[in-house]
């Protein structure tokens, strides 16, 4: 039986220009596609739910906008003081502002967007526009045969 390999720098080459799509709709839908906030993104016929996890950093620095159908999370972290006595050995906590935009594939009413945080993970409900969300069409009888 011959197995064939394929050889780490082919496997390198196919990460780096792999489909990274995201898997809720396309990059056209969702905008920006950075990976520096993780966001889960849920929707219903009513509305969408946004919920991105930010551990560690408080409500007065999370600031939630959305304008023409585009929501964009910013938030910061400060900096812990460094002791000049101790050596960092390894550094993956995120620090300073980040930020992340997502623009809906159908109209948003951004009057009425609600958000909460709550235990690290904040929660953005967006309603869809009266004119985007689906609607019963009534069916008439048109001329009666007999």
């Amino acid at each position: 039986m011959l197995v064939r390999t394929r050889k780490p720098y082919f496997r390198l080459i196919d990460d780096i220009f792999g489909d990274h799509r995201p898997l809720l709709g396309s990059a056209n839908e969702f905008g920006n596609r950075s990976f520096g906030l993780a966001l889960d993104v849920e929707e219903n016929e009513e509305r969408y739910i946004v919920r991105a996890d930010l551990p560690g950093v408080s409500l007065e620095d999370i600031s939630v906008n959305i304008h023409d159908d585009l929501l964009t999370i910013s938030a910061e972290t400060a900096s812990e003081s460094q002791d000049e006595s101790k050596r960092v050995l390894v550094r993956e906590r995120r620090v300073g502002k980040f930020s992340r935009s997502l623009r809906f594939p159908v109209p948003v009413d951004g009057d009425n967007v609600e958000a909460s945080f709550e235990n690290g993970v904040l929660s953005v409900a967006v309603p869809k526009a009266d004119d985007a969300k689906p609607r019963q069409i009534p069916v008439r009888v048109s001329g009666a045969s007999n």
